[in-house]
């Protein structure tokens, strides 16, 4: 009965000692861009790898972003840090029209 309380206390302190991500919702990608910006640009890189949902999440918190007013001009440092642009869905004119 006297390692009871030995083994809670040594539970506890091993749980408190977890240190986790908060999950990943907008709100929370929202106001973390270090944390949007990779997650941004993996989506845009890679989005089957990354999976659909997130994605979604991280596309909804970088617009939220935008709508708010919380990304501007000194949110990029260097032009290494600038999201890809994503290839036009325009092909090429052949002067054709319609």
């Amino acid at each position: 009965m006297t390692r009871a309380p030995a083994f809670l206390a040594l539970a506890t302190l091993l749980t408190a000692c977890d240190q986790h991500q908060p999950a990943m919702t907008v709100e929370v990608l929202v106001h973390d861009p270090q944390r949007l910006q990779p997650l941004h640009h993996r989506c845009a890189v890679a989005r089957p790898q990354v999976g659909e949902a997130t994605c979604r999440i991280v596309d909804k918190a970088y617009a939220q972003r935008f709508f708010l007013g919380l990304g501007g001009a000194d949110e990029y440092r260097t032009l290494s840090e600038l999201p890809p642009i994503p290839p036009s869905f325009d092909g090429p004119d052949d002067g054709e029209g319609w």
